[in-house]
């Protein structure tokens, strides 16, 4: 055993009180992330006292704590505990308020509450997303704290970085300036309610980050795909992994590079823009300029394109995932989004909407939002405005609908 990680493994077994407990599997992997830089992770596998192996069903026994430790930083990046259930001697918080949340959190991570991260809303206990000097950064990168009625830890989550990249500016934009960008995002779709089943006709903002040194829209790059003719091919579907790729312990310490970090050369974009196109003409041959390529990327150990058709008016368009051989380009796996819409199949239809969008854009204006958010664009962060609203007009009663 690596002498590192061997200390790593004595540290967890005394923090998280795991000294009954019986250590599983022990396993070290990379993968990239977000800003296309190289992700270390040391993962462990307790299972609680009475187990020393995984169910009949290969299902881990309630009280199995997977805890990651970031090999690059030695800090920790996951301690979870299945069914919510700490072990009896976990790691357990005096009074398990906020405050002493965030100064477990600051010693964890090195970072600072208000600087670094700061607060977000979701299911667990407490929430937190990261950010550069208080401002949110995109993509977005969230800490999350549960305990249970103990006050003892069932669930740590640290995702995303703070990234010393990064341009810094005054913001400047107001929302005064921002009304006709504002106006070209205010979308006509359809929305579906669970509490009326049935699908609602709404006005809503489409969100737009800004340039904070120009004042104009940052536009995704999406190409429209066309053809003329039908096709038939026909993907025999490979199982596809998207776990991250095991390496060696002593291979990790010298911290290689994710072979995902490598840049698409020109000649397999085009490859892969052509066996896109000959997939739809295939599987949506009737569709031709209806759909967009929205994303491209290497994704472990493939090449993923996302899909998406322009001219559906639902909240959630109807998307393909394609997955492509990174040598051949072949597409040998691909994933549609139909299960979104099959569970709202017997929903009664939209009424038709009797709102034009200027009308509409009058009652949402108030209600408006734009604020500063560092948004990574491939080399650093760099300042913009976000333009969203929590709140959508019902485009046949003119009716203000809050989201929560």
């Amino acid at each position: 055993m690596n002498k590192q990680i061997q200390q790593w493994i004595d540290m967890v077994q005394d923090k998280f009180g795991l000294g009954s407990f019986t250590r599983y599997t022990t396993t070290t992997t990379y993968e990239k992330n977000d800003i296309n830089e190289t992700d270390y992770t040391l993962t462990m596998e307790w299972l609680p006292p009475g187990f020393e192996d995984q169910t009949e069903e290969d299902l881990n026994p309630e009280g199995t704590a997977v805890v990651e430790i970031d090999v690059r930083t030695g800090r920790l990046k996951t301690a979870i505990f299945s069914g919510g259930k700490a072990p009896q001697r976990g790691l357990a918080f005096l009074t398990g308020d906020k405050e002493e949340v965030i100064r477990w959190i600051e010693q964890e991570t090195g970072w600072t509450y208000g600087e670094q991260f700061i607060d977000a809303e979701s299911t667990h206990t407490f929430s937190f997303q990261t950010a550069y000097k208080g401002t949110p950064l995109s993509p977005e990168g969230f800490i999350h704290v549960s305990l249970d009625g103990e006050k003892k830890l069932t669930f740590y989550s640290k995702q995303g970085c703070v990234s010393k990249q990064v341009k810094e500016e005054e913001f400047t934009l107001t929302l005064g300036n921002m009304e006709t960008i504002a106006y070209t995002r205010l979308t006509f779709c359809e929305v579906p309610s669970k509490e009326e089943e049935k699908w609602l006709p709404v006005y809503m903002i489409d969100e737009q980050f800004i340039s904070n040194t120009t004042g104009e829209p940052i536009e995704d790059d999406r190409m429209v795909l066309e053809w003329k003719t039908k096709k038939n091919m026909k993907v025999k579907r490979k199982l596809i992994q998207f776990a991250p790729a095991p390496i060696d312990t002593e291979t990790i310490f010298h911290l290689p590079a994710h072979p995902d970090t490598k840049q698409i050369t020109k000649k397999g974009r085009s490859k892969v823009i052509e066996n896109s196109v000959r997939f739809l003409q295939s599987y949506s041959p009737k569709e031709s300029g209806q759909w967009v390529l929205t994303d491209m990327k290497r994704t472990n150990g493939m090449i993923e394109v996302g899909l998406m058709n322009k001219t559906d008016i639902t909240v959630v368009p109807r998307t393909w995932k394609l997955f492509f051989n990174k040598d051949s380009y072949d597409v040998i796996h691909y994933q549609d989004n139909n299960w979104m819409h099959d569970q709202f199949a017997e929903y009664e239809k939209a009424e038709k909407a009797s709102m034009s969008k200027e009308e509409a854009f009058k009652k949402i204006k108030p209600y408006l939002q734009l604020k500063p958010v560092y948004v990574y664009d491939g080399e650093t962060y760099r300042l913009c405005g976000q333009i969203d609203c929590r709140s959508a007009i019902h485009a046949a009663s003119g009716e203000v609908i809050h989201f929560d």
